[in-house]
């Protein structure tokens, strides 16, 4: 079992991201610090159950730290929590211009603290069926260009 050290270390390395309010579509995935490029976001991880005691929650980065109290309150009570909370992916929006790989769970160039995480559902095998708009957006795009 790992001590309260070597857990706040593990916990700062992997939460880079959060889920919250996004402006190009209902919630999205960003991040909490700034993430360089090639770097693994732990988007795909199942979820783990950790422990540190609320007492240990300073050594962790103000970002890691809010990121867990405010989706798991009873963090002060020195309660287990899971990490990630949710598969990031899941609220992760589309974009042509993608900032994040699906596919190897990393960053495609340095993103930084409070941008939003963009993958290309396209990279999906059978996106067609589960994204049949983005052929429509494609089209659509491609009749503006001419």
């Amino acid at each position: 079992m790992a001590n309260s050290e070597q857990t706040a270390g593990i916990l700062n390395q992997v939460i880079k991201v959060t889920i919250r309010p996004s402006k190009t579509h209902g919630v999205g995935v960003f991040a909490i610090q700034d993430i360089p490029k090639g770097v693994r976001l732990h988007m795909d991880d199942l979820p783990q159950v950790y422990y540190l005691p609320y007492s240990s929650f300073g050594k962790l980065f103000p970002e890691v730290r809010d990121n867990i109290v405010n989706k798991w309150p009873r963090v002060v009570n020195n309660e287990k929590f899971a990490f990630p909370e949710a598969r990031f992916q899941a609220y992760c929006n589309h974009s042509d211009e993608p900032n994040y790989n699906s596919k190897t769970d990393s960053s495609l160039r340095e993103i930084k603290k409070g941008e939003e995480i963009f993958e290309d559902y396209r990279v999906i095998l059978g996106y067609e069926k589960a994204y049949p708009w983005l052929d429509k957006k494609k089209v659509k795009d491609d009749n503006k260009k001419k």
